[in-house]
């Protein structure tokens, strides 16, 4: 088929493609983006389709954007909103670090070390691997930050995904696209073991993450070839044939 071209839209000018998807990129629409000149070449150039891709936030009343937005649901066309936050929502890299220097604090020092070993070596991989380097790492992320719509869960499910204190203990990202890529849990053999109350949340888990499509993959502390568990799980996520050596 014909070739993807990606570009900003100044650069679509005189030309057109059957389909163009257009990202508004920010979180709250600026000026820059809501000029009505620039929105009118994008809308242009699509023969077929045309694809708006916006945040969930919510945006002024007034806008060209805005306008668009109620144009495409006055006629109906499709609306589709994410089950899951965008990156954008995730309080970023601030989060991570402030929830790494709190765990310092607490008396569980051994299960602080193994997260903070786990927490550098998912960002060397991301580092020292280019086909990866599109990819960062936030650590503790409670689960209601990561999913929006509740509804394919069952009362239950909404309560543990609802409870603060429900976290995923890394999570992958795309920087580029701000979707999530894959979840890394690690998991103490005392405290995840058969049978337990902590065993039974797991299991929830990854159900949950499993019904909004997110792929997950848990370490034990009883075993040693992390690196290569994680890097496999990302080379058959990203549709990676190679991965290059870490320093």
């Amino acid at each position: 088929g014909s070739p993807v071209d990606i570009a900003t839209v100044h650069k679509f000018q005189g030309r057109e493609k059957d389909a163009i998807v257009m990202s508004t990129v920010e979180n709250q629409i600026s000026d820059f983006v809501d000029d009505p000149n620039l929105l009118n070449v994008a809308v242009s150039r699509a023969k077929q389709k045309f694809c708006l891709v916006v945040t969930g936030n919510k945006q002024q009343k007034s806008g060209n954007i805005s306008d668009l937005l109620a144009y495409i649901e006055y006629n109906n066309f499709t609306v589709t909103e994410s089950k899951i936050r965008s990156i954008f929502d995730y309080l970023y890299k601030q989060y991570t670090e402030a929830r790494m220097a709190y765990l310092t604090t607490r008396k569980r020092i051994s299960e602080y070390d193994s997260e903070n070993l786990t927490y550098a070596l998912i960002e060397d991989i991301l580092r020292n691997n280019a086909a990866m380097r599109h990819l960062d790492v936030v650590c503790h992320l409670p689960l209601r930050m990561l999913i929006r719509d509740f509804s394919l869960l069952d009362e239950s499910e909404r309560r543990y995904a609802g409870n603060g204190l429900t976290h995923v203990d890394f999570l992958i990202y795309n920087k580029v696209g701000k979707q999530p890529v894959l979840v890394i849990e690690t998991d103490g053999y005392q405290h995840h073991k058969e049978g337990s109350r902590q065993k039974e949340r797991d299991i929830m888990k990854d159900r949950i993450l499993e019904l909004y499509g997110i792929p997950c993959e848990r370490l034990s502390t009883t075993e040693s070839n992390e690196q290569e568990r994680i890097e496999t799980k990302l080379k058959e996520i990203l549709h990676i044939d190679y991965i290059l050596p870490g320093k």
